[in-house]
Parts: structure tokens; C-alpha cells; sequence
């Protein structure tokens, strides 16, 4: 006879808070893609004139990552507000007079919590590494689908700049462009001052043509009766058809090359996995990764207690071998400068980080239910602010863990083992209320 009023009581509970769930979910999500797609927008459109598609292609890369955070966040509220509801209006009483306890009434919301929790699990493996590198690459994306007028809107502050970090230095100029043929092309490559090689480059072109070359993924800048002035050395640009007389200055003194076609420019836009952002990485990349730079360590480690041997025979060698010794030292330093060990910590937080948020759901299913029938009758904003306020103490101790392996597991699964522990605690004292 139990048995029918127990499943009644499931799916009435567990539809209310599943409801309670997908209406957060709608809304969190929508305020946190909103925002990131506001933050993005003068970028995307005003400034690279970005079309409808590539803004619609960074909403849904945007979406796993506040996904990530609005569901278990969602989960809490709608758990906080069901129970502090039925608490306050007598239906947890009733349903523990007709005989069920409080864990049995609180299974639809474990399993409810379990459900998404795996759902969490798959958008953090599966799909955020996706999102994120489709998300870093927009730009680029955006450049190869129209890169003329991305060259004028780019001409305005930083040009090439903000489609290719390692072309923060080069600066680009169109004084007109007919939509296939650009006019008064200038280019300015400002060298770096740490390079001792390096040279101020500057480019003027007649006539530029932005080509797409699909078969290898590049986008090539053609120059047609082009002009390159350099501080002095060699321009360091190939595919020029320069004259003769236009040699390289050894003397570091300015020198003008002419030239009748050109390609300076050269940039890959196919989407590409980059190591330096372990958050666009698969697990089992972060995990070679892992081993690559603990071998680098290894290697360094070698590589250093060679070169301090060197250096002491060099010493007992006396003054005739002081070049050969300076040089031995300063390799020495910049081998000990290199430490990649420095660097295994994060990517083994994106693992932990990755494992640990995914079962926030079920953390929260502990901590939410006890203290959602604590909620004063009435009371509905408590539950929203007690919601606020867990997420955040969550997701904020999740990514304090400092540098070491035991300091970034213990950030990763602290947040969880507190909230189930404390759920418990709290449990057991709702169970003799």
C-alpha cells in the first residue's frame, strides 16, 4: 500500500525541483552569455565587422562554459526553495506522518542531482574543451571568412595585432579598398627592443590583395609595387622580386627594397588545439602534455649538472679560457631560468577542476536539502540569497589552490567533501525535528 503514495511523492517532488532547475538554468544562462556576448560585441561587429553567423557561432561556444556553472547553481536554488516551500507549509510534516523518512523523501533529489551531475561530467570532458578552442579562434575565424574589410576595421588601432598574438608588433593601414583590391596598403613592424636582430620594418604598397588559400588553411597578404625601408640587416621578408642594387647594410644604416609582388604576410586560421591554455585541451592531452614537461624537467635537470661540470674545468683551466667559460655560465643561467615544473601544476588543476566541479549537483543535493527546510516560512528570497552565497564560496575556494600537486587537489575536491559532510550533519539533526 506504501508502495504507490512513495512513487506519487517522487515524481511530485522531483518535478518541482527538476521545473525549479530548468527555469535557473534559462535564466543564469541567459544573463551569463548575455554578458559575455555584450563584452564581445563592439569587438566582433563594430570593430572586425564580424557577420551573423560568426556571432552565432561564439554564443554556442559560450554556452558550455556558463552551463558549467548555471546548472549545479540552478540545482541549489530550485532544492533550496522546494524544500524551504514544502517545509514551510507543513508538506514535509505530512509526508513523514504517513510513515517516510527524510532520506527516503529526498531520493528523487539525489538522483535528480546524480542525472545532472553526469550531464556536468560530459559538457566538462567533452564539450567545453571544444567550445573554449572554438571560442579562442573566433577572431582568426572571422578574418578568414571576409579578411578585407577585417584589414580596414583593423586599420583604426592595433591592425593585425588582435588576429595573431605573435604579430602584436605589426601595424596595418588601408587608405582604400573597393572590397577585393586595397589601395595605399602600409605596414609597420616596430622591433623588439629585447632582440638585438630585430629591425623596424616598414611597407608601402600601391595595390594589396587578401587571398584565401582553403586547400592550406592560410591567409596570404599579396603586395603589388611594394616598397620595404628597414633600420639596416635584411628585411626579413621573402617572396620579393627585389632590385639588385638593393642590398642588405651590415652597418645597421636605413635601407629601401623595391619590389614588383610580395607575400609578408602569411597567417594559418584553421582552428588548432593550443598547449599554452590547458582549458581548450582533452584529458588525454593534458595528460601527454603532463609527461612532456615532466621529461623537460628531467632533461634540464641533466642538462644542468653538465654544464656546471664544464664550468669547473674551465675555471681550473685559467684566464685563457674565460670566453669559452662566460659563455658555459650564461647558458648555465638561462638553463636554470627554465623551469617547467612550474607549470605541471595547472595543468593537473584542469584535470582535478574538471572531475571535481562535475559533481557539484550531488555536493549540492547534501547541503541544499537541510538547509532549505531551515528557510523561515515565507521566507522565499533566504533560499536565493543561501543559493548565491554557497555557489560562490564553491566555485571561488574551487580555484584557490596554489602551485603545488597536494595544494591543487585539495582546492579542486575541498568544496565538495565540506558540502556533503556538513549535509550530513545537517540531515541527521533534520531527521529528529
Amino acid at each position: 500500500m506504501l508502495y504507490a503514495p512513495m512513487r506519487l511523492s517522487d515524481r511530485y517532488i522531483g518535478r518541482q525541483v527538476l521545473v525549479g532547475t530548468l527555469f535557473a538554468i534559462l535564466l543564469l544562462s541567459t544573463i551569463l552569455v548575455m554578458g559575455s556576448l555584450f563584452q564581445s560585441l563592439r569587438m566582433l561587429v563594430v570593430e572586425l565587422g564580424a557577420p551573423l553567423s560568426i556571432i552565432g557561432e561564439f554564443l554556442v561556444a559560450t554556452l558550455p562554459f556558463a552551463l558549467i556553472y548555471t546548472i549545479p547553481w540552478a540545482f541549489l536554488s530550485a532544492v533550496l526553495l522546494v524544500f524551504g516551500r514544502m517545509s514551510s507549509e507543513n508538506e514535509l510534516t505530512g509526508f513523514r506522518v504517513a510513515g517516510m523518512s527524510l532520506g527516503r523523501i529526498s531520493l528523487p533529489v539525489f538522483v535528480l542531482g546524480a542525472l545532472l551531475s553526469g550531464g556536468c561530467l560530459w559538457l566538462n570532458l567533452e564539450v567545453a574543451p571544444w567550445a573554449r578552442s572554438i571560442s579562442k579562434n573566433i577572431k582568426m575565424r572571422a578574418f578568414a571568412m571576409d579578411p578585407r574589410s577585417m584589414l580596414s576595421a583593423a586599420a583604426e588601432q592595433d591592425g593585425l595585432a588582435r588576429f595573431e598574438e605573435s604579430l602584436k608588433d605589426v601595424r596595418a593601414y588601408i587608405e582604400k579598398s573597393d572590397g577585393s583590391t586595397m589601395q595605399g596598403f602600409h605596414l609597420f613592424k616596430v622591433a623588439n627592443p629585447d632582440d638585438p636582430e630585430a629591425r623596424d620594418i616598414y611597407v608601402h604598397a600601391m595595390r594589396a590583395k587578401a587571398v584565401i588559400d582553403e586547400e592550406d588553411k592560410q591567409f596570404r597578404l599579396h603586395l603589388y609595387d611594394a616598397m620595404f625601408m628597414t633600420s639596416g640587416g635584411s628585411t626579413g621578408l621573402t617572396g620579393a622580386k627585389a632590385d639588385d642594387d638593393a642590398a642588405p647594410d651590415d652597418k645597421g644604416r636605413p635601407q629601401i627594397v623595391l619590389a614588383e609582388e610580395s607575400v609578408p604576410v602569411v597567417l594559418p586560421y584553421e582552428t588548432r588545439m593550443t598547449k599554452d591554455d590547458p582549458a581548450a585541451m582533452s584529458i588525454a592531452a593534458i595528460r601527454e602534455t603532463i609527461q612532456e614537461l615532466k621529461q623537460s624537467q628531467i632533461d634540464r635537470v641533466g642538462k644542468v649538472a653538465a654544464l656546471k661540470q664544464q664550468v669547473k674545468e674551465l675555471e681550473s683551466k685559467g684566464v685563457a679560457y674565460k670566453p669559452q667559460l662566460e659563455d658555459t655560465r650564461s647558458k648555465l643561467k638561462t638553463t636554470l631560468a627554465i623551469d617547467s615544473a612550474r607549470f605541471i601544476a595547472n595543468y593537473e588543476g584542469e584535470i582535478h577542476r574538471r572531475f571535481a566541479s562535475s559533481f557539484a549537483c550531488l555536493a549540492f543535493a547534501f547541503i541544499g536539502i537541510p538547509l532549505g527546510i531551515k528557510a523561515r516560512r515565507k521566507d522565499t528570497s533566504s533560499g536565493l540569497i543561501l543559493s548565491l552565497l554557497i555557489g560562490v564560496a564553491y566555485f571561488v575556494c574551487g580555484l584557490i589552490g596554489g602551485k603545488s600537486h597536494t595544494g591543487v587537489q585539495l582546492a579542486a575536491w575541498a568544496p565538495n567533501v565540506v558540502s556533503v559532510v556538513l549535509g550530513l550533519v545537517l540531515l541527521r539533526r533534520a531527521r529528529f525535528r
